[in-house]
């Protein structure tokens, strides 16, 4: 698969346009991670199934340098495409990176295994707010561990959209036509057009509100001028004016744009936001292997994590005080979301992204959608 710095990569499936992918972010300091062995006791080569901003080929080759371990990267820009590489075989990893609502349909696929919860050692570095070990056990077994989450809220230009929007339905106003996006990603778009018709809940859809949301995709579609794959790719189109708000995929793109100078920013909509709790999971290929754990645990250090969340923007999965005290700028902690869990209710306000009760069914209306068919 392209990687993320290849400035050739396909990363926007477009509807009428395209744009360029942003290039590769700077480098940062070094973490000085342990020595790493397979199973066998002789060094190994390691395939992580990851995404964008999440894996920095500098921090890989580094990681590499210092355990004479060789980490193979192959990043996605969609939980539907992942989880499509990963059940057709396309893709061999011994640890994948994937939010716990895609847990239940990987277990019963037999695609990944429990992580034993004695060799999680970098777990304590976790904030305590995440509540992360409930979240992660499934049939009373530790299926991840977190290395990033974040809140998938509705993003705007300022100088566009001059009042803060409070309801999702905002992307429905035909004062915005061709100017809204979407990420090409059924899993975590239908959760947010099912919040915006007011669903019970947006991961187990009745009839009738399926049939509401299929024409909401169809009331949608003549807003869209192009659908944004990954990251990268959507931060292009806004920094571009290809589009002036959307659902944002991943609050990192609203922070590059403002070091660009762009006027963007987020609102969190009165019908709830979705939000996901992205986990290192293994696969039964890399269950036992020992280097396994040691890139989970050395990812998961206060000095990964800190390059990680200041290089990105990303929240990671420290708490304000671990993060300041590893190095992260307090503005830089102030440009994420790492403040917001620590505030009374927080995640109750949030929609954590769960197993639907049928993605199939999602799939099918989203492609449908695209095409134009629906």
């Amino acid at each position: 698969m392209t990687k993320r710095n290849d400035p050739s990569s396909p990363f926007r499936r477009n509807l009428l346009v395209g744009a360029a992918s942003v290039g590769a972010l700077a480098a940062l300091g070094s973490v000085l991670p342990r020595a790493a062995k397979g199973a066998s006791g002789g060094t190994k080569a390691l395939t992580i199934f990851t995404w964008e901003t999440y894996h920095d080929d500098d921090w890989l080759a580094e990681w590499s340098k210092r355990t004479g371990v060789k980490v193979n990267a192959i990043r996605t820009g969609s939980v539907d495409e992942m989880y499509a590489k990963l059940r057709s075989g396309a893709v061999a990893a011994d640890i994948i990176y994937l939010d716990v609502g895609s847990m239940p349909r990987l277990i019963d696929a037999n695609l990944i295994a429990p992580l034993d919860p004695a060799k999680v050692s970098g777990a304590r570095n976790i904030a305590a707010a995440m509540n992360w070990q409930e979240r992660c056990t499934q049939k009373g077994k530790l299926w991840g561990v977190p290395y990033n989450w974040g809140t998938q809220p509705l993003m705007y230009n300022t100088k566009v959209v001059s009042t803060r929007p409070q309801s999702w339905k905002v992307l429905w106003d035909t004062k915005y036509a061709g100017k809204v996006n979407l990420p090409d990603d059924a899993y975590i778009t239908f959760p947010m057009i099912a919040l915006a018709i007011g669903a019970k809940n947006p991961y187990r859809l009745t009839d009738a509100e399926f049939n509401q949301c299929v024409q909401a995709l169809k009331d949608l579609r003549p807003q869209l001028r192009t659908i944004a794959r990954g990251f990268d790719d959507a931060t292009s189109l806004y920094a571009t004016g290809d589009a002036d708000l959307g659902y944002c995929q991943n609050l990192t793109s609203v922070f590059q744009l403002q070091k660009q100078g762009k006027p963007f920013d987020f609102a969190f909509p009165k019908e709830g936001t979705p939000t996901y709790i992205d986990c290192a999971i293994v696969t039964p290929k890399g269950a036992n292997r020992k280097v396994v754990y040691d890139f989970i645990n050395d990812n998961l250090s206060p000095q990964w994590q800190s390059r990680f969340i200041t290089r990105s923007s990303n929240n990671g999965v420290l708490d304000v005080k671990t993060a300041l005290a590893a190095g992260v700028a307090k503005d830089a902690v102030n440009k994420t979301n790492i403040p917001n869990q620590e505030e009374p209710g927080f995640w109750q306000k949030m929609s954590i992204l769960q197993n639907p009760e049928s993605i199939d069914r999602r799939l099918e209306i989203w492609n449908a959608f695209k095409a134009g068919t629906l």
